[in-house]
């Protein structure tokens, strides 16, 4: 791990205990690092700026996080990794800390299950990717404990909003759809990338979600993660719709990853 301490970046085992870090004032992002390059990099700085603008943190300092990514990669050579950046706000500055960890594949498929707790879609922090994470972690470790991979929470008024660490996007009535914003989700990077591809945005009751055929979770790191089971029920991992919009959202990846791979390094569009 590296932090920005007293205007260079430095490796360190150690975080400042401030009072923002100990009540979990702070942002992050997760990015996935596929043979050097930082995966859709310009939206997941975008999206920590926001973040940091909604906990009111002030400036996220965001060409001196892109030379800390640099010096990472730079100096670490890996074909997967996970880059996480995180920002914690106080006084005198913000403390900035990045790591870059490898990371294995998903599986081809997952298994989830409805959780027993909501996803409160008038929180204060909705929106953000905080790193007051437990409530999170803890939904999370029950599906695990039973089994599963990952668990969808409903919000308070009824409606799928998303799993514990990811977006979720459904196949009902032969439409691919995703829950909008307004449900308490988080505005994912690989969510904004597949409403680009056509996706559309709806509400998901329980209703809906029984008559669902096909399913994926979304993330950074899984991409698009077909779902093979809530539950007990079994879903269609190979529909034609889901195929196909997992390959347009590699084809969607691959040229990220070209615009940052093509130039020189010092012109490279971070």
């Amino acid at each position: 791990m590296i932090a920005w301490q007293e205007g260079a970046w430095i490796e360190t085992n150690l975080i400042d205990a401030r009072h923002e870090v100990v009540t979990g004032q702070g942002v992050f992002e997760t990015v996935l690092v596929s043979d050097q390059v930082p995966q859709f990099l310009n939206l997941h700085l975008e999206r920590l700026n926001n973040s940091c603008q909604i906990l009111g943190l002030g400036p996220p300092a965001l060409p001196v996080i892109r030379e800390g990514i640099e010096q990472l990669l730079d100096g670490r050579i890996t074909d997967r990794g996970r880059l996480r950046v995180t920002v914690f706000g106080g006084p005198p500055e913000l403390l900035l800390m990045i790591s870059l960890v490898d990371v294995d594949p998903w599986p081809e498929s997952a298994r989830v299950i409805i959780s027993p707790w909501i996803r409160n879609e008038n929180s204060a922090i909705t929106g953000v990717k905080s790193v007051s994470y437990a409530e999170n972690s803890l939904a999370l470790k029950w599906a695990k404990d039973l089994g599963y991979c990952e668990t969808l929470l409903f919000n308070g008024v009824g409606h799928v909003a998303e799993a514990a660490t990811s977006n979720v996007l459904v196949v009902v009535d032969g439409e691919v759809i995703t829950p909008p914003l307004h449900s308490g989700c988080l505005p994912g990077i690989t969510r904004g990338v597949i409403l680009e591809l056509g996706v559309r945005e709806a509400d998901i009751d329980a209703s809906g979600l029984d008559r669902v055929t096909a399913a994926a979770l979304l993330s950074s790191t899984r991409g698009v993660q077909p779902i093979h089971a809530i539950g007990e029920r079994k879903l269609e991992v190979l529909d034609a719709r889901l195929q196909q919009l997992i390959d347009s959202y590699r084809v969607r990846a691959e040229q990220d990853k070209m615009n940052w791979a093509r130039p020189p390094k010092e012109s490279r569009p971070v």
